[in-house]
């Protein structure tokens, strides 16, 4: 399971869903745990924490507005499932800001509830917990579940001495598993501009999602993405024909399901579009903070569909950068013949 060692994947989120809730006062981002600056690399950074206090676990997603001169950039970001009364900490680049004076906007969040919860995963909290001259933290999880746990990350908020709210880290390490009753260390670091100023860190586990891996045959190489879904997805595969991924979606029950596929970056200008039984459909585009395609949709009751989902980069096509050079090319090409036909003309 190496590619789903990402742990921010998930999921699906639109005012306009059928079962997808506006968040309210029970799902939040604290304004004092809200954030933009510029890190120590001078790429734009938002940091925050989204706070549930629902009854189940949800599946957030946030839009992020950001005022850059006379523009505005706004990004969608899909985050890990978040238990009941927990918070998952989010630390976002944004290179699209290029400006130097960006102001950023209120977030909007919205989410899906979920049976789903991670496995109990703990951050030990004693004498091992340790937070270094330089800033940054070292310290262990233990895996207290009976199952084993793949993909965990830890997440931390980070504060400064007078408790204002600095940073957000992630674990460095790769933690592929953790098995019952193991423990495992871990270690993350601040942005360097705030290392001085760090006075402790609030840490949060998350593990990986219950995703399902798909391998597909496309432009004659293997291609791999992932889904999540409520229902079932079968007869996955990539016609190259009209250069889509196709796949069957069940849900047998009686309320309305949700299907989320997420798939790879391949230039990062992609625009998807869905055909179920042959007729476009709505669906909600989204990325996460691991830079993977979240496209997402609601299952009818008791409903069949036949996906087809397009947009995918195409081996060959001119792309921009190619255009660019393609331009660079033949216009002199096209000048020289030119000046050779008006001297001859001159000759004649």
């Amino acid at each position: 399971m190496q590619l789903f060692v990402l742990v921010s994947i998930f999921a699906i989120i639109s005012l306009g869903f059928v079962g997808i809730h506006t968040a309210y006062a029970n799902v939040w981002i604290p304004d004092n745990e809200f954030k933009g600056f510029y890190d120590v690399n001078g790429t734009y950074t938002v940091i925050g924490a989204v706070k549930n206090t629902e009854s189940t676990a949800i599946i957030p997603t946030i839009t992020i507005n950001v005022k850059d001169n006379d523009d505005t950039v706004s990004e969608k970001y899909t985050l890990s499932t978040v238990n009941s009364q927990k918070d998952i900490p989010f630390n976002l680049k944004i290179p699209q800001v290029e400006g130097k004076n960006a102001t950023l906007e209120m977030p909007q969040v919205s989410f899906i509830s979920t049976e789903h919860n991670f496995t109990d995963i703990e951050v030990v909290y004693d004498k091992t917990l340790k937070k270094h001259t330089d800033g940054h933290e070292t310290g262990f999880i233990v895996n207290n579940d009976t199952s084993t746990a793949y993909g965990v990350k830890v997440y931390a908020a980070i504060y400064g001495k007078d408790g204002k709210f600095l940073d957000v880290g992630k674990s460095v390490e790769t933690i592929d598993k953790i098995d019952p009753g193991q423990k495992i260390a871990f270690s993350m670091y601040p942005d360097p501009q705030h290392a001085s100023m760090v006075s402790y860190y609030s840490c949060f586990t998350a593990g990986e999602d219950p995703t399902m891996p798909v391998t597909v045959t496309k432009d004659g190489k293997p291609y791999n993405f992932q889904y999540l879904t409520s229902g079932s997805v079968t007869d996955t595969k990539f016609d190259d024909a009209t250069h889509s991924v196709l796949a069957t979606v069940r849900y047998p029950f009686p309320d309305t399901g949700f299907v989320n596929f997420m798939f790879p970056q391949e230039t990062g200008a992609e625009k998807f579009s869905v055909l179920s039984n042959g007729k476009p459909v709505e669906f909600v585009q989204s990325k996460d903070p691991d830079g993977y395609w979240h496209v997402a949709l609601t299952l009818s009751p008791r409903s069949t569909s036949d996906l087809a989902i397009s947009g995918f980069d195409q081996p060959g096509l001119t792309t921009p950068d190619n255009f660019r050079n393609y331009i660079l090319v033949t216009i002199p090409i096209a000048a020289a013949a030119i000046s050779i036909t008006i001297w001859k003309k001159k000759k004649d």
